[in-house]
């Protein structure tokens, strides 16, 4: 009787080989966590071959050797690069393990102190059953109270960095407080997203938030600000030491450090989180997330288009801020530490996160259409446009000053450039033509508007910052004389900017002061005015205009004294430094 046909496929030759559960599928995932080929021989029995396929037949045979003697150097390869992979996964000494916590859940208006510690007895020896220790105890917002926490966090903040796919956050949420309910063990990076989201939004919390009820007024709200943020970044201690990493937990740590700019600026502190979320995001690969081979070493992205991208949106601004702050920051003073050749990560798609869903190729649109990642995007053609720029104000070798004035002007060509080639509904000459747009077209939307300022007030800070070294020569030397015009008309765009602003319906007109990397531009504005007065006491005097503007910044300022601690400083100093130079 003849061979009854199988009815399921025969198992491939690597599990053959290695003795391996196949689930015979084509490829297998056993040959799919290596990297290699599936192979898979024919039945040993099958129907009578025609004639035509006898040849085909032979030829497979006479080359099956060499297929088995190509499948088996790659298994050697493979199993090698596995040993390789053990020895570098050193094993961690439990001895630094991090200490536990304990999570409490109460309503947010009586948490006066997120963590705390607490008496819990020892259960791990009977003979010590008496004996207690001390453990920390986090004590967070009830589940409903997290929903408006993070309703808040959506409209009013996730605009400076949309890194997150917003429709997932709602189930992260519920997820971590079914953890916390059901006791059982919760994931640290949604317990840093929990934490960064109520530090943010305590702190951007308004008196137009009072009507959602959790809090008697905005004061109170903005007073719990602290403790979340040393909470916070006490967390984030306890996942270095634990050895975390997830996407989560990264994202946790980028609100936190846009927190810490917000009150520091770019403070040493930041700069030290900023690289910790770097070294956490190369750890998980984010930076070889479009590599080839990332579907085998990526795991956690399990083929998810949302994960991915949501991936690609955390690494490109984690890449902006490291290129951004090397021109902001004096002490980091042009060095990087990401470099462009060291990563594998398609710019994100220019795609609304409704747009963005697993099993369905995302459609990355125009530009000119107005998307809530439009600003993410521009914000990385700036950040690689300083990138590419390197350091050109600090040249190595000795050149004439001729010769650097000439790179002076061709980054000025460059961000002139930039600021031509943004969409339409960015530039600042068009805010009155958006304006006049729909309430329901995206360009109108709040988030832009908002979005449109900072950039143009990024944007003019750098020309302040790229001139200001030659305003004083461009008084007395005609060859520098368009340093001091354009630094000068750059300080009083900013203060125009900071006037349309408070024309806005928005909540950010209401907290944007205690954000002191946002009105860093305001300061740069008021160190022009400041060079300007003492030049018109020197020279013949300034206009009526310049003096109009400066003590507009002086008044910007004052009002600024009791919510930025930088302001308060800077307007001290330049009260003092223009009684020096008996300016006006």
């Amino acid at each position: 009787m003849g061979c009854q046909p199988r009815r399921r496929p025969p198992a491939c030759s690597l599990c053959r080989i290695r003795k391996l559960r196949c689930n015979r599928q084509s490829p297998c995932s056993n040959c799919s966590i290596r990297g290699i080929p599936c192979h898979r021989d024919n039945p040993r029995c099958g129907p009578k071959l025609h004639d035509n396929a006898s040849q085909e037949a032979l030829d497979r045979n006479h080359l099956a050797p060499a297929s088995l003697a190509s499948t088996q150097l790659q298994l050697i390869s493979a199993d090698v690069l596995d040993m390789q992979n053990s020895c570098a996964n050193q094993k961690l000494l439990d001895s630094l393990a991090p200490s536990p916590f304990t999570l409490r859940t109460r309503s947010i208006r009586t948490i006066t102190k997120p963590s705390y510690f607490v008496h819990h007895p020892d259960t791990s020896s009977e003979t010590l059953s008496e004996e207690v220790r001390v453990i920390k105890c986090i004590c967070l917002p009830l589940r409903e109270d997290a929903h408006v926490l993070l309703e808040k966090f959506i409209d009013d903040v996730l605009h400076f960095h949309h890194i997150f796919h917003t429709p997932s956050l709602p189930s992260t949420v519920d997820q971590f407080y079914d953890a916390v309910e059901q006791n059982e063990h919760v994931d640290l990076g949604q317990l840093m997203l929990i934490l960064a989201i109520c530090c943010s939004t305590t702190h951007t919390w308004t008196r137009y938030d009072d009507a959602k009820g959790l809090f008697d007024c905005a004061e109170d709200a903005n007073s719990q600000t602290s403790g979340w943020l040393k909470t916070a970044l006490d967390m984030i201690h306890h996942a270095h030491v634990a050895v975390h990493a997830s996407l989560t937990c990264i994202q946790g740590i980028m609100v936190v450090f846009f927190m810490i700019c917000s009150l520091e600026g770019i403070s040493p502190r930041a700069r030290v989180l900023h690289t910790q979320a770097v070294a956490m995001a190369q750890t998980i690969g984010l930076h070889a997330i479009d590599s080839p081979n990332a579907a085998i070493h990526l795991n956690w992205l399990n083929n998810s288009h949302v994960l991915a991208e949501v991936g690609r949106r955390t690494w490109w601004n984690l890449t902006d801020t490291d290129w951004m702050i090397s021109r902001l920051s004096v002490p980091q003073g042009g060095s990087y530490i990401i470099q462009a050749s060291q990563m594998a990560v398609r710019r994100p798609c220019n795609a609304n996160d409704e747009d963005i869903i697993d099993g369905q190729e995302i459609v990355d649109r125009p530009l000119e259409e107005a998307t809530s990642v439009s600003y993410l995007l521009q914000r990385s053609r700036l950040a690689v446009l300083f990138y590419n720029l390197g350091d050109f104000d600090k040249p190595i070798n000795s050149t004439s000053e001729e010769a650097e004035y000439l790179k002076v002007m061709e980054v000025d060509m460059k961000l002139r450039q930039f600021m031509r080639e943004l969409p339409s509904y960015f530039r600042l000459e068009n805010s009155d033509y958006v304006s006049k747009k729909p309430n329901q077209d995206t360009r109108q939307s709040s988030n832009i508007t908002t979005q449109r300022y900072l950039l143009n007030m990024i944007f003019y800070g750098q020309i302040c910052k790229l001139h200001l070294p030659y305003m004083a020569r461009g008084t007395v030397n005609p060859g520098f004389a368009y340093s001091h015009d354009s630094c000068l008309k750059a300080a009083q765009q900013i203060i125009y900017i900071e006037h349309q602003m408070r024309a806005e319906p928005s909540t950010f007109i209401l907290f944007r002061q205690r954000m002191n990397i946002k009105f860093r531009s305001i300061f740069i504005a008021c160190v022009v005015f400041v060079l300007d007065g003492c030049l018109a006491s020197s020279v013949e005097g300034g206009t009526m205009e310049a003096d109009a503007t400066m003590a507009d910044a002086w008044k910007i300022l004052h009002e600024a004294e009791g919510q930025s601690p930088m302001a308060s400083e800077l307007l001290q100093l330049s009260v003092g430094i223009l009684k020096k130079y008996k300016a006006t």
